[in-house]
């Protein structure tokens, strides 16, 4: 199922690559102000609870172990209406950058597919534990039957040999949007090693390969793809949401939001340092690859002070791939949602340097500073030679006083910084009509850093306030960022200028857009349910010269959740609550043309039974209505309707 591909810069842990264990999982550590939890796995197992008042180390296991992890999902949506069939909807198929407004799930961005799937995943670890070391390997089955689009944006992450945004090719998916069930059906099955460990009996070294989760990183320097999909949930909660996730019982494992990587990853730990170096694949589309090798140093002194460096090197090649950006070769289309372009690319070639520190300013008042740097090279292009290099600042303070704290984050990404144009191993089938918002990384593709603190070409503030403990806890933020350098056609037309998100302007007619974040998340605990509210809004302004109307901006996007849910019994969780999802104002042009919401009912429950096994059952219920994504063109008014049930195991 895998091949493993083991690096020269990896060669001093070739003699490991047989090794066997599955991928540590990311824990994440305490994270400081304004910045997103860095993951850290330790290389040993976390001591197990104990009922004794002095709780001991567990004894480490010696000889045979093996543990099983197994889920079966069931997915069943209809959906009816004028927006099932998207006048955008041949076109987007067929790899056109004017994409459609529906039939999406705005909340989450899934497309909303008439049809049944199910999608089932088995991963047997079995370890050895001998005296001096432990060996181990993740051994994975993977099934799909049915609605090919259902099961792989409504299910669980697929095991990576079968997962088409991995680049899979064993699931015969493709973009439709069907009328009825059955017109995107398809069927496969893989089984094999996944991934393989071998370890130290201490922990202090730990050579992995096949696919694996970081050790640890820096999210500004990189951060593993980000999931193109919304696995089961018992509740629906807005993209840019404060909150901890939706409620789930204890023993069921949420998804991790990230795709694993391919290749080798050797952690050495030395006192308070660790190093870690890795070489892998990065998803891509068949006939192209993309590959990063990467190293990273952590002291942690623990109690919030942490100190690291990171080393980024990411290679294209094969294929040219389409992209929707101005400094590579192809046109600029004139389409009822702006000016798109579509070109091709290749051959590009990022390097990221980073530096962090997080620590105590006073014994009160955590602080951290973030630096990143970047050069970025690429084939393909219109102005060869006129790329920059790119910069990355953050510096925070964050406050706390009793159960409350608050703080402030200072940021600048600038145009030039972590650009590289990487798309998933498909096509994404999501929502990414012109002026959706929170936009996605451009069209079909991922960034190699975070953005959901900070967008590319953005400099601002984000003011921050949490009260955390029962029986009401409070976050709440307010952020302001505006664009650093105007995107215009000549600007664009540098190799490596990105904007995240604004149309490009003609040179004489430039402006700077804004972009404004609300969110406030609320939980009350009265004792009969656990009561959430869950509000985001974001607003987008550009202002227009005289005369240039296409470039004017000017929309809201607020977004919240409702939702109780209730312990019925020490086992069992419920659920249910409303959404609703509403955008208005104009976009390219100088009146409204961009109106439309979306609301949506939901429930779940999920059932921890006896001998390891647990249930999940959730329900959706979407109305979706407003103005046509095309002049004259048909309502994108559609209602939905999903249900999925899951069963997990583990022993």
């Amino acid at each position: 199922m895998t091949r493993l591909h083991l690096p020269t810069t990896l060669a001093l842990g070739t003699a490991f690559a047989f090794a066997l264990l599955s991928p540590a999982r990311a824990v994440a550590q305490p994270a400081m102000p304004g910045s997103s939890p860095t993951p850290v796995t330790s290389p040993q197992a976390l001591p197990a609870p104990s009922a004794s008042p002095a709780p001991s180390p567990t004894p480490r296991p010696s000889g045979f172990q093996f543990a099983l992890d197994a889920h079966a999902t069931f997915i069943t949506q209809t959906t009816n209406g004028p927006g099932t069939q998207p006048p955008e909807g041949p076109g987007f198929a067929a790899g056109s950058p004017l994409s459609p407004l529906s039939p999406y799930d705005a909340l989450s961005s899934n497309p909303m597919t008439p049809g049944n799937a199910s999608e089932s995943a088995l991963y047997l670890s079995p370890a050895y534990y001998a005296k001096r070391f432990e060996f181990g390997a993740v051994l994975a089955l993977g099934y799909v039957r049915g609605s090919t689009t259902n099961a792989i944006y409504w299910g669980e992450p697929l095991p990576p040999a079968l997962d088409p945004h991995l680049g899979s090719q064993a699931l015969p998916y493709r973009i439709v949007f069907p009328g009825h069930a059955g017109e995107d059906d398809g069927t496969a099955f893989v089984a094999g090693i996944e991934s393989g460990r071998i370890a130290t009996a201490d922990g202090n070294l730990q050579m992995r390969a096949g696919w694996f989760d970081l050790a640890q990183t820096d999210r500004f320097v990189f951060t593993q793809p980000l999931l193109s999909q919304y696995p089961p949930a018992l509740a629906a909660t807005p993209p840019e949401s404060l909150g901890g996730g939706p409620p789930s019982l204890d023993w069921w494992s949420a998804a991790s939001g990230n795709y694993p990587l391919h290749g080798a990853d050797l952690v050495g730990k030395q006192g308070l340092a660790t190093l870690e170096l890795s070489d892998a694949a990065l998803p891509s589309l068949p006939g192209t690859g993309a590959r990063m090798t990467m190293g990273s140093l952590v002291v942690d002194h623990g109690e919030g002070t942490r100190y690291s460096l990171q080393a980024l090197h990411v290679t294209t090649g094969g294929a040219l791939v389409p992209t929707t950006i101005l400094f590579a070769q192809g046109t600029l289309l004139m389409t009822p949602q702006g000016n798109v372009p579509s070109t091709t690319i290749g051959g590009q070639r990022q390097t990221i340097l980073g530096a962090r520190a997080a620590f105590h300013v006073i014994p009160s008042v955590g602080g951290v500073v973030e630096y990143g740097h970047s050069t970025y090279d690429a084939d393909n292009v219109v102005e060869p030679g006129t790329g920059k290099p790119g910069n990355y600042y953050h510096g925070g303070l964050a406050h706390p006083f009793g159960r409350a704290e608050i703080s402030l984050d200072l940021y600048r990404n600038e145009p030039y910084y972590a650009q590289a144009i990487l798309p998933y191993g498909i096509p994404e089938n999501v929502w990414s009509v012109a002026w959706s918002w929170p936009g996605q990384w451009l069209k079909s593709n991922y960034q190699l850093i975070d953005n959901t603190v900070v967008n590319i070409n953005r400099q601002g503030y984000r003011v921050k306030y949490a009260l955390n403990g029962a029986p009401l806890e409070v976050r709440a933020q307010y952020a302001q960022f505006a664009e650093i350098t105007p995107i215009t056609l000549s600007n664009a037309q540098q190799m490596g200028f990105v904007d995240g998100f604004f149309l490009p302007q003609d040179d004489d007619a430039a402006t700077l857009g804004q972009q404004k974040q609300y969110g406030l998340w609320l939980a009350w605990h009265p004792g009969f349910a656990d009561l959430v509210f869950d509000y985001t809004e974001d607003t987008m302004r550009r202002p227009a010269a005289p005369g240039h109307s296409q470039d004017l901006v000017s929309y809201d996007t607020p977004q919240f959740s409702l939702y109780a849910s209730r312990h019925l019994s020490p086992n069992v969780l419920a659920s249910a609550g409303i959404g609703r999802y509403y955008m208005r104002g104009s976009f390219a042009q100088a009146y409204t043309n961009v109106d439309f919401g979306q609301r949506t009912l939901f429930a779940g429950l999920q059932l921890r039974e006896s001998g390891g096994t647990a249930t999940l059952l959730t329900w959706r219920h979407a109305f979706l209505g407003g103005f046509p994504s095309q002049p004259a063109g048909p309502p994108p008014d559609f209602t939905g309707t999903v249900f999925i049930l899951e069963q997990r195991y583990k022993i």
